[in-house]
């Protein structure tokens, strides 16, 4: 693997969301290559030996990277078949100890001086489940017989991420804001990926819904990637997820680890042969930290009435646009509301309006962010206020109420109240009654009376207007309902045919694998999303069907989900959803 440098993290930088389909074209497309070359290779030596072989003696060899691993990183294990065909590995004990991430295998053929062996590696990328000492042995079947292979006895001890130091050239570190919060707190969960080496592309593998608590991701692009020194050592950091967490209950709970694959560039040397084309990158696991969150409830004493429902640190600023105001004119009041606190219940800054004034309150802009590990809100407020009368007129302050989790009180942000002078006489209505002096009107209705010429070659119709408007607005519903027919007739006739050949084809797949790929197809076909490169709230945020999500979903769980699988039961969950769509 090659080390990281300052042009590698520019590369790099982009590449944190997952692609998955350009790297399985480019891996798929470098393994044909280089079977083809195997094969080639395999062929001439064989017609320049003459075809001789001599089958050496079978060899069964148990192997793994490192003896010594760390929770929270993977490793592969490689189970050596050599000179033994159609060998079969029923078992490996100790690896239930493991999470098993991935499974392939690889095959080759060598020949020297007309003696050929033939070699297949079943490769296992494994993580630790828990820290301790484990034994691993492989039990063959081969021509009927039953082989066991050498023991590793495997040191498993607890990462290096969460010292935060240097031990490892690959590691994820789980940041929390904080791990104690009140009830109606908003709080950051943070995963960072340091690295040494050059990657290709890092992601999420199995990330799910939180247990009592929304969460939500935030933009791809407020995220970092810079260089850090840990322990004098330099790292490329790059914060692969971050997540705005609001609990909805009190209470202990537990973010689970997920796991996350990082595509690790290694050095080929067909890359400067070729111009990069046969580049390659191997794939590493990592698991990220579980962490515990608990949430304790607000405090009822001295909790006051007018509670805004906001909890937090928060921030209050307001100016009016002028303190001298004709009558018949208006002036501004504009609010801006922040802090690290919770602004979801603050709907309106005035509850009711100010004596002597109408209110029109307008909500500009929200935005969420975060700086340094914290959650951080914002709000702006424009509020136009239309004086009812002239004179001095008194704005009383402007208070909010909220609760400080640092003093654990609560307490009131305010804007500071003013007086607005509003010029000029209201209007009066003169009457003989006296000058000066405001009377009533009264409106009066007259109907118009229209006298036509009769004239004994034209008819004269008169229609009711109320009947009229209902005979032009039936009229117009017919249109729409026959256009909306022809539109339905015409796209009867343009089937997608791309849907109808994943269709053809999910009939006559056999393989619970490919059902699920034909599956993820349609549904990245009919609305551009990626099912194995999204994660479950993603897909069920993204599907503008609700009963295409719930569907979705539950396909996602019954693949997620250990034991073995039913392909039927799995077509007739597609189908169901492929009827939908």
């Amino acid at each position: 693997m090659g080390k990281l440098t300052g042009r590698a993290l520019m590369r790099a930088v982009p590449a944190t969301q997952w692609r998955v389909e350009s790297r399985e074209w480019r891996v798929r497309a470098n393994l044909a290559c280089f079977r083809a070359l195997v094969v080639f290779a395999v062929i001439v030596i064989s017609l320049v030996c003459g075809g001789s072989a001599l089958a050496a003696d079978a060899e069964f060899r148990l192997e793994i990277d490192n003896l010594n691993l760390q929770k929270g990183v993977s490793s592969n294990l490689v189970v050596s078949l050599a000179n033994a065909q159609g060998a079969e590995v029923i078992r490996i004990a100790g690896i239930e100890n493991f999470d098993v991430l991935s499974q392939n295998s690889s095959t080759s053929i060598n020949i020297i001086n007309g003696a050929s062996s033939f070699k297949e590696n079943r490769q296992y990328t494994i993580i630790p489940k828990t820290t301790g000492q484990f034994s691993l042995i492989a039990t063959v079947k081969y021509n009927g017989a039953i082989y066991e292979t050498n023991t590793l006895q495997v040191t498993v001890s607890e990462g290096s991420s969460s010292g935060g130091n240097a031990e490892s050239d690959l590691f994820v570190k789980t940041n929390l804001s904080k791990p104690e919060a009140y009830l109606g707190e908003k709080l950051l969960v943070t995963y960072e990926l340091y690295t040494r080496y050059n990657i290709e592309n890092c992601g999420f593998t199995d990330y799910t819904a939180l247990d009592g608590i929304i969460a939500k991701d935030v933009p791809t692009e407020q995220l970092k990637n810079e260089f850090v020194y840990l322990d004098g050592v330099r790292y490329a950091k790059y914060e692969v997820k971050q997540l705005i967490l609001d609990p909805i209950k009190a209470g202990a709970h537990i973010i689970p680890s997920f796991n996350m694959q990082v595509d690790v560039i290694t050095d080929n040397s067909y890359g400067s042969v070729f111009g990069g084309f046969f580049s390659s990158s191997q794939p590493v696991y990592l698991q990220t930290e579980e962490q515990e969150l608990t949430i304790k409830p607000l405090p009822q004493a001295e909790k006051p009435q007018d509670f805004s429902g906001i909890v937090g640190q928060l921030r209050l600023e307001g100016s009016f646009s002028r303190e001298e105001v004709d009558y018949g004119d208006s002036l501004l009041l504009t609010v801006t509301v922040y802090g690290n606190c919770n602004l979801d219940s603050l709907k309106k800054i005035l509850i009711t309006s100010p004596p002597g004034f109408t209110v029109y309150e307008t909500q500009k802009n929200t935005t969420e962010s975060a700086a340094n590990n914290q959650y951080y809100a914002q709000k702006d407020y424009e509020i136009i206020l239309v004086p009812d009368k002239t004179g001095a007129i008194e704005i009383a302050p402007i208070e909010i109420s909220y609760f400080d989790p640092i003093s654990e009180k609560y307490l009131q942000a305010k804007i500071a109240g003013t007086t607005i002078n509003v010029l000029g006489e209201m209007p009066l209505v003169q009457s003989s009654a006296g000058a000066g002096q405001a009377i009533s009107l009264e409106a009066v209705k007259i109907d118009q009376v229209n006298y036509t010429e009769a004239n004994d070659d034209y008819f004269t119709v008169r229609l009711n207007k109320q009947v009229l408007y209902k005979a032009l607005i039936g009229l117009a519903a017919l249109l729409v309902v026959a256009a909306l027919l022809i539109w339905l007739l015409i796209k009867r006739k343009r089937q997608d045919l791309v849907m109808k050949s994943l269709y053809r084809q999910l009939l006559a797949a056999q393989d619970i694998n490919e059902i699920y790929n034909i599956f993820g197809e349609m549904i990245k076909h009919r609305y551009s999303l990626s099912i194995k490169a999204s994660p479950q709230n993603t897909v069920l945020s993204s599907l503008p069907q609700p009963d295409v999500a719930t569907r979705t979903a539950d396909i996602m769980d019954y693949m997620e989900s250990g034991g073995e699988k039913d392909c039927s039961c799995l077509k007739d969950k597609v189908k169901g959803v492929y009827h939908i769509i």
